[in-house]
């Protein structure tokens, strides 16, 4: 399988959870239309507001960085980068 998965944990600052959230809700649609995009999901901690996991499935590197360096995350950035406390991202592949 040469998909790449990516899984980005992000926490945002205190007091900013339902901007960050709220900003990243409105890439889902954008990103999920991008070429080589298979699967783009978002998911929120129960127990922490404004803690939240993308999973993504891209068709390889190439389109993940393209997405990564695309104009939707440079307005992203712009918009609610400023509201991040924490990134972690890890970059795997499937092995069963």
């Amino acid at each position: 399988m040469s998909d790449l998965i990516i899984v980005a944990h992000v926490t945002a600052k205190p007091g900013h959870e339902t901007a960050l959230v709220a900003a990243q809700k409105q890439l889902v649609d954008i990103v999920r239309k991008q070429p080589g995009c298979i699967l783009y999901d978002l998911h929120e901690s129960e127990q922490q507001a404004g803690d939240v996991i993308f999973f993504e499935r891209w068709a390889d590197r190439t389109a993940w960085e393209n997405h990564m360096n695309g104009a939707h995350m440079d307005a992203f950035r712009a918009q609610a980068g400023h509201l991040i406390g924490s990134f972690e991202l890890s970059q795997m592949r499937q092995i069963a």
